[in-house]
């Protein structure tokens, strides 16, 4: 197993890697949509949705692939029905027509006491 690490995405605090990799498999591990260099969160859906897409094209460019190689994705959201439209465009605008796997699900909290975060990732790619 190879871990994956960028300065590009933002890290974890715990002992929890960005990513792994393994046989040409990529486990992207629970990802945010925080600036990698500031730690700050975007003020709207939009933005934080794109810079959450831009992290995990860091990761994947670090593992020497790419969004087009994703086949898994599962997508967490504080407010489901609210911000699933702007993902969905940014979503879109990310991936193109590549349409990897995907869930969505809600739920009331990521684990980071007085957080605003609106959504986390985790993706598999092969390449």
């Amino acid at each position: 197993m190879k871990v994956i690490h960028t300065e590009d995405a933002p890290g974890h605090t715990g002992p929890v890697p960005q990513a792994v990799e393994v046989d040409g498999w990529i486990y992207v591990s629970a990802l945010f949509g925080t600036d990698p260099h500031t730690g700050t969160l975007p003020p709207d859906a939009t933005g934080e949705a794109d810079r959450l897409l831009a992290n995990l094209a860091a990761i994947l460019t670090a593992a020497g692939a790419s969004l087009v190689d994703v086949v898994r994705v599962g997508i967490f959201m504080r407010h489901l029905q609210r911000d699933r439209p702007a993902f969905n465009e940014v979503w879109t605008r990310h991936f193109g027509d590549h349409r990897p796997a995907r869930s969505a699900v809600e739920i009331t909290d990521f684990g980071r006491p007085g957080s605003t975060t609106r959504f986390m990732l985790e993706a598999v790619a092969h390449r």
